[in-house]
């Protein structure tokens, strides 16, 4: 009879670990499709990584209806570097679009799950990492088609209604030759 009660006990407390173990949330998505908006710039973008890998592979779409020529593709690839710190995932990539113009990338990913249950940030930087060219390049970042960019740096937060439909809000400033561009971005995302 003594050894009954620190054996469930023992099994009462495993059970529930199991349980909580169980029920903790799989991280971040990186497989989906969106769709951002800013006054006239939509960006459509899909990403995934293969096999659960730590590869990201990006395809991006944009377009400006302020400029019948401000439309481009674009793809990206990067390596997740999951859990750097406090739960933190570093994204580490770069961006390539169809006239060859290439933007190195850091995005930094991470739930927020003890302020709200389903909250996540993310803040990130696009740069071309060199100042030979004088004009910029034309890419994609932050949900915001560019042209003549120099760097790209947002912050977003972002919801996840359920385990599919994420919603979120995030501002973006855009460095170019002439000036800073500040932006706010809405974006809908599909997780798969």
């Amino acid at each position: 009879m003594k050894h009954i009660i620190p054996t469930i006990t023992l099994t009462a407390l495993a059970a529930a670990a199991s349980a909580q173990q169980a029920a903790a949330p799989a991280g971040l998505n990186y497989n989906q499709v969106g769709i951002s908006r800013t006054n006239a710039n939509n960006v459509v973008s899909a990403q995934f990584n293969p096999a659960g890998s730590n590869f990201v592979i990006g395809f991006v779409a944009a377009n400006d209806h302020n400029s019948a020529d401000d439309s481009n593709g674009q793809i990206n690839l990067g390596y997740v570097f999951r859990g750097v710190t406090q739960g933190i995932d570093a994204t580490v990539g770069l961006a390539q679009n169809g006239e060859e113009d290439t933007a190195y990338t850091l995005t930094l990913r991470r739930t927020l799950n003890e302020v709200y249950q389903g909250l996540e940030i993310t803040a990130g930087i696009a740069s071309l990492l060199t100042s030979s060219n004088e004009f910029g390049q034309d890419f994609t970042f932050g949900g915001v088609n560019g042209n003549d960019n120099k760097s790209i740096r947002f912050i977003e937060v972002a919801y996840n209604v359920n385990k599919t439909l994420q919603v979120a809000v995030g501002l973006t400033e855009q460095s170019d030759n002439e000036e800073v561009n500040t932006h706010t971005v809405f974006s809908v995302r599909a997780g798969f």
